[in-house]
């Protein structure tokens, strides 16, 4: 018996070490149903929350949340104070600073993603939208420290004026804002909270179609180079098992009523 007993732990010397913890810093407002905050103990909900969940369970990963504006948490992970955050667009600068997936092979055709996300404009619905014929009047607001942001003000098309989620569309439905960009479902998710679906509807054409990431600071990586790779794999079944929801989830609500 004490034989079997020391195989056991030669075979998985996993067992006898303590789970590592990874603290990811996330935005808790501005971004259901993906993930925001609740009054459980700290920890967020949403869909990113289950999905990452389901990748960390087979690697004795323990997930540790903060919630902070955007900016501030990029800032905490380039600096170490926190391991990751997410959801992260890729762009050539941030590749120097964070690790992303598949970095020396090409993180935009990674597949080891969070979601692949869609920013449209969200206008009023008594004027028609399309970006080929956009001429601002005063101009389109996004989320502040996103890329849309950065892709706008390079249009020339971004408003002066730095307005919240829930601040933008409701300036949109006054029609006193062109439009606001955030990713689709999250703005459908808010004008229903809002109650704003009669007056403020989403383009049919994208702003931009990118993939989000979570992140690490590079020295956390170096620590745990094979522990992330693998995380970063499970979260394809994860999130493919999320879009395969989200599609049947649309399907059945585009069909007739009877």
């Amino acid at each position: 018996m004490k034989g079997c007993a020391v195989l056991l732990f030669a075979l998985c010397p996993w067992l006898s070490q303590a789970s590592v913890v990874f603290s990811i810093c996330y935005e808790g407002s501005g971004m259901a149903p993906f993930i925001s905050a609740s009054s459980n103990d700290g920890q967020p909900v949403g869909l990113l929350v289950d999905m990452l969940a389901t990748a960390a369970a087979p690697l004795n990963i323990r997930l540790q949340y903060q919630q902070a504006p955007w900016l501030r948490c990029q800032k905490m992970v380039q600096q170490n104070q926190l391991n990751a955050t997410l959801a992260m667009i890729w762009s050539a600068e941030r590749g120097l600073i964070y690790r992303f997936p598949d970095a020396q092979n090409g993180t935009e055709q990674s597949q080891r993603y969070l979601w692949q996300a869609e920013y449209p404009v969200f206008h009023a619905t008594t004027k028609p939208f399309a970006l080929a014929d956009y001429q601002p009047q005063f101009g389109i607001s996004a989320p502040l420290g996103y890329i849309v942001e950065d892709w706008l003000q390079h249009k020339g098309w971004l408003s002066r004026y730095k307005f919240t989620l829930d601040e933008g569309l409701k300036m949109v439905a006054d029609g006193k804002l062109d439009g606001y960009s955030v990713e689709r479902i999250i703005g459908t998710y808010h004008l229903q909270r809002l109650a704003l679906t009669d007056k403020v509807s989403a383009s049919q054409d994208n702003v931009l179609v990118k993939n989000w990431h979570i992140v690490f600071n590079r020295h956390f990586y170096n620590q745990h180079p094979q522990l992330i790779e693998q995380f970063w794999f499970n979260l394809i079944a994860a999130r493919q098992q999320l879009e395969a929801n989200y599609r049947l989830t649309q399907t059945t609500t585009s069909q007739p009523q009877r």
